[in-house]
């Protein structure tokens, strides 16, 4: 055998044994997985996207939860609990979407919370929600666990939001209003916002 037959051989015998023309299944993007936000058909995906962001820690699907501030008539409106509204008056006065998501940034910061903490949300609809042509009511209870590293802000809480949404020309779903209202004996979403 004349040594270029046998090296060729040897090379197909090589080949042969390894994937390397084959195709391969692609890989995660670097970074993690792709966004599992979903586009806000109802007003239950609104919720669902919320828990999803706050588990993400993602605050920019946790603000594409909300009305975009464009103009006249669109302004986002926080009402927090009565009780940490009056213990901090001067932090709720102006509160409005850019306040919004200035705190939710800061909370989800790896500074604030690192990737090795916890970060739940769990919203349960007090009843379906009531809509209204283009605008929903939602109620409903809910538990967040936050494990950031701020002494002063509670890391648990639970508590009652009302949610008043709007059906924009995309035909998507975004609060507008949200009412925060403490369970007995709780903290409340409230107290968080205060302390970031």
């Amino acid at each position: 055998m004349n040594p270029f037959t046998a090296a060729s051989v040897w090379i197909l015998i090589l080949l042969s044994g390894c994937d390397l023309f084959s195709t391969r299944n692609p890989e995660e993007p670097a970074g993690g997985s792709t966004s599992e936000w979903q586009f806000p058909r109802t007003p239950r995906v609104v919720v669902e996207n919320l828990e999803v962001s706050v588990g993400r820690r993602s605050s920019a699907d946790y603000m594409r939860s909300f009305l975009p501030d464009e103009g006249e008539g669109s302004d986002f409106i926080f009402e927090p609990d009565p009780e940490t509204a009056a213990n901090n008056p001067d932090k709720f006065a102006a509160w409005d979407i850019e306040r919004e998501r200035s705190c939710v940034q800061s909370l989800f910061s790896t500074s604030n919370l690192p990737l090795d903490s916890l970060a739940e949300l769990s919203i349960v609809l007090t009843r379906e929600p009531v809509l209204l042509g283009d605008s929903a009511d939602l109620s409903a209870d809910y538990e967040l666990a936050v494990g950031h590293l701020r002494d002063a802000a509670p890391r648990r809480m639970k508590g009652y939001l009302d949610f008043k949404m709007v059906r924009t020309a995309d035909g998507g779903w975004y609060v507008y209003i949200w009412r925060d209202k403490r369970l007995a004996g709780q903290h409340c979403w409230s107290d968080l916002k205060a302390q970031f």
